[in-house]
């Protein structure tokens, strides 16, 4: 009982901890400088990077391993079709992650570090911010469904019929037909 609640606590500020990194980084992004000071730049990039690298992917892997663990020590999780759902689309959502937020970032980083030492364009710098925007609110979004569809829960699977005690656990086809005319 104990390593369900443990799993679930985790798993739940584990969460938090991803979706407020991406709301960090997208404020962040907002109070960023006019791409014509270098050095502001250079340390709103190792702002980012830091939240990429300390908060956003641990806690996104964080989530994965918790949830496939509450899936372990709790079984009735395993007959759930949500569950399933969920599992693979928290697969797919720390792999857009590494995809659209850890490489940007770090490539950003470089750029605006070659920038200051005057070997890249200060202009292709702002254009990176906009696929960032853009990355960041999907995957935002995503990330809010996930917690919606652990919240909701939907039923995927029939509702098992409940029989009382003595009663055989199915009709024969006479009482059905005579049910269902009635």
């Amino acid at each position: 009982m104990w390593k369900r609640k443990l799993s679930k606590i985790v798993h739940t500020l584990s969460a938090l901890a991803y979706a407020g990194g991406i709301a960090a980084y997208l404020f962040v992004l907002a109070a960023a400088p006019e791409p014509t000071d270098i050095s502001q730049i250079l340390t709103l990039r190792t702002s980012i990077d830091f939240l990429v690298s300390w908060l956003i992917i641990p806690g996104m892997l964080v989530v994965l391993v918790s949830g496939l663990v509450s899936m372990m020590v709790h079984t009735p999780f395993m007959e759930q079709g949500w569950v399933l759902l969920k599992a693979v689309s928290g697969v797919l959502v720390f792999e857009a992650s590494l995809a659209s937020i850890d490489g940007p970032a770090r490539r950003a980083k470089e750029a605006a570090e070659r920038a200051a030492a005057g070997e890249f364009d200060l202009a292709e710098l702002s254009g990176m911010m906009h696929d960032e925007w853009t990355a960041l609110v999907i995957l935002l979004g995503l990330a809010v469904a996930n917690v919606i569809l652990g919240v909701w829960r939907p039923r995927t699977t029939r509702r098992k019929r409940y029989v009382e005690p003595g009663e055989p656990w199915f009709k024969p086809a006479e009482e059905e037909q005579e049910t269902t005319k009635a």
